[in-house]
């Protein structure tokens, strides 16, 4: 009679042992895609935008190729275009060197003239007039090594 009751208990064990793994193994298959986080990303930037006034500003990206040697000399003169059109920007020199990407902040009537000068050259540039508005846009130069 004892041994029934040990084969009734090992039985009892393994069965739940048995429906356990099984259990797990079908709330891995439920979990095993990632949640996408696009939709909290896009909400994210729309209230940063809607806070900071920016949310009708179009965000540019300008792409530019340059040999090796040219690479610090067009830095420069991209940060000098942001200077003199009453803006800012900075670089970001990656580590293996082939793409640099420079962030400037631009009020947003030169927008357009910093874009043109950027994409051909020196030209004849506004002044900045101290009259504008302080309503800044955010235009990304991606400068490609060639070379």
């Amino acid at each position: 009679m004892r041994w029934l009751l040990v084969v009734a208990a090992t039985l009892a064990v393994a069965l739940c042992l048995v429906g356990g793994v099984l259990i797990f193994a079908s709330r891995q298959e439920e979990h095993s895609q990632e949640p996408s986080l696009e939709p909290l990303a896009n909400s994210l930037k729309q209230r940063i935008d809607d806070l900071l006034g920016g949310s009708n500003l179009p965000e540019s990206t300008v792409e530019l190729s340059v040999m090796r040697s040219e690479l610090d000399s067009e830095v420069a003169r991209v940060k000098y275009l942001a200077v003199r059109l009453g803006g800012s920007a900075v670089a970001k020199h990656p580590a293996t060197g082939a793409t640099t990407d420079l962030i400037a902040e631009i009020p947003v009537e030169n927008r357009k003239s910093f874009i043109d000068a950027v994409t051909d050259g020196f030209k004849d540039l506004p002044e900045p007039s101290p009259t504008d508005s302080s309503t800044m846009c955010i235009v990304t130069v991606q400068i490609k090594v060639q070379g």
